[in-house]
């Protein structure tokens, strides 16, 4: 990536794939009312996703969860038998 904020088309490559495999999870368990509201979440995803990747991330998969974070919510699971007694 040049120092003007481009992506290199390798990279460019990686994030369309994570944007949309990130975007076919959405769709698949939400009903979305309209395109202002698809556009809106979209547009989340692809921010997440560069953000991440201009952070370094390169693997896609975790490239599609970061994104997959900004519309889940963060959900921290506990161990069972927590709290402790």
């Amino acid at each position: 990536m040049p120092g003007d904020g481009a992506f290199d088309p390798e990279i460019l490559s990686i994030m369309t794939g994570a944007l949309d495999a990130a975007w076919a999870e959405v769709e698949s368990r939400n009903a979305m009312r309209g395109e202002p509201e698809k556009a809106g979440i979209r547009r989340a995803l692809a921010l997440r996703i560069m953000a991440a990747a201009r952070a370094g991330q390169r693997d896609p998969a975790r490239l599609r969860d970061v994104a997959l974070h900004v519309v889940e919510g963060c959900r921290i699971t506990r161990p069972t038998g927590w709290p402790p007694a």
